[in-house]
């Protein structure tokens, strides 16, 4: 049985305290002050102890368990992300029952979260209460508790059906928003995951409506939030002008909701800067040759150093179909970033992350830890470049039987990580290109 996500009766009595109301009966059950009413007759007065304990062990008995998934022998529940903004997925498959065919035949649904997976939210609540001050949460866990004292109308979740509940839990998952795949299959399997993903692919090749495996970014702890550094109160008129595809290029990786679009959007900040750096380069060093008190024009082999130099470089560009992009952006981080402000920020935003870089490889794209806070300078630049420009190759490359290589989805946690480091990067390379107002 695999690890994943801590489930127990303790955090889910917990996540459910942190929700609701409730009175304690001598048997350990949970009493809502005012039943919830709804309209198929159905009465919730509250959750029992048994019921807890049960969904717990469920949950506990599941053969691989992680933040978005549980499974089973013979079933499980996958937790899903809308991939559009319009919910289309959701619209489209809501409810939804499709049954294979053959004599082992699995079966899918899409619908609300189970009552064990809506207490996994709960434990996720139970163990970060900062989840619950998120405004979609307040405001949605404000819904469920005026369940209480209102009567559940047939347009709760929309206009076509009334609400069908046996539970609290059931009405916890609905007020939740969150979507699940749940597989049932006739006999044991162990691809359930492989299971999901076709599934997801058929749907999305036949209607056009696309989601993934995965749990809401509002759900989890270790999500990297938006970057505010200022209340709109507090915010002055812009000192200086930028270049308008600089900010373009930010504004897009500021508003991406994919990390991978959002690295690249930052990315190709430092990128605009390529190819001037590389030959402003190339001309320091012809100039630093022929500069040079050794150097004579009269000396054939002086004059060939120099032709060396230019022929090396010209190699490599022909070679490499451009500029030698990792010497390239490590110009640009030479010229435009510096480490202390680059510390300072990644401080101010998670006074985690500089440790993190110094004491962790990044596994999907074999790059190299970074202690930024190293005394040489120099040194601590080009091992920046070398884990940002690692990072981009994994996102830009997915070439069969090529290791290490990123998995869109999977290693999402891991990249959202990285982010921090090339914002703050490209931050600066704007602003170094500033003119003053």
């Amino acid at each position: 049985m695999s690890q994943g996500p801590v489930v127990s009766e303790d955090l889910i009595t917990v996540g459910l305290r942190r929700v609701f109301r409730f009175d304690e009966n001598e048997d350990g059950d949970f009493i809502l002050p005012e039943p919830i009413l709804l309209n198929s007759g159905n009465t919730i007065c509250g959750v029992t102890k048994a019921e807890v304990s049960e969904i717990s062990a469920r949950l506990n008995e599941a053969k691989i368990k992680n933040e978005s998934s549980f499974q089973w022998e013979s079933e499980a529940e996958f937790s899903l992300v809308s991939l559009d903004s319009i919910g289309a997925f959701d619209r489209f498959f809501e409810d939804k029952e499709f049954v294979g065919q053959g004599e082992n035949p699995v079966t899918f649904k899409i619908g609300r979260p189970s009552r064990e997976f809506a207490s996994y939210l709960l434990c996720l609540f139970a163990q970060n209460p900062l989840l619950l001050r998120a405004p979609r949460h307040r405001m949605l866990l404000n819904r469920v508790r005026s369940f209480s004292t209102e009567r559940i109308s047939p347009g709760f979740r929309n206009s076509r059906r009334t609400l069908e509940a046996d539970s609290l839990f059931d009405i916890i998952g609905e007020s939740l928003r969150v979507t699940t795949l749940r597989i049932t299959s006739t006999k044991p399997r162990s691809d359930f995951e492989t299971l999901a993903n076709s599934f997801l692919f058929h749907a999305a090749y036949n209607t056009d409506a696309a989601a993934r495996i995965g749990l809401d970014s509002v759900f989890r702890s270790q999500a990297i939030q938006r970057v505010r550094r200022t209340q709109t109160g507090s915010l002055d008129a812009p000192r200086q002008t930028y270049d308008a595809d600089l900010i373009h290029h930010y504004l897009m990786g500021v508003a991406a909701e994919i990390p991978l679009l959002e690295y690249l959007a930052y990315y190709h900040i430092a990128e605009h800067f390529f190819e001037k750096v590389f030959n402003e380069d190339l001309v320091d060093q012809v100039r630093s040759g022929i500069t040079d008190p050794s150097f004579s024009a009269r000396r054939n082999k002086d004059i060939q150093s120099i032709i060396r130099i230019v022929t090396k470089v010209q190699r490599q560009v022909r070679d490499e179909g451009g500029v030698n992009e990792q010497r390239a952006l490590n110009l640009v981080l030479d010229r435009f970033v510096s480490v202390s402000r680059l510390a300072t920020d990644l401080d101010a935003y998670d006074a985690t992350l500089v440790d993190y870089y110094t004491n962790n490889d990044v596994p999907f794209a074999g790059a190299s830890k970074a202690a930024i806070r190293g005394a040489d300078e120099e040194a601590v630049r080009s091992a920046i470049a070398k884990r940002i420009y690692k990072v981009r190759n994994a996102l830009v490359h997915a070439k069969e039987g090529e290791l290490p290589k990123y998995a869109p989805f999977a290693h999402d946690e891991e990249l959202s990580r990285e982010i921090p480091l090339m914002r703050f990067t490209a931050e600066q390379i704007v602003i170094a290109h500033g003119k003053v107002l």
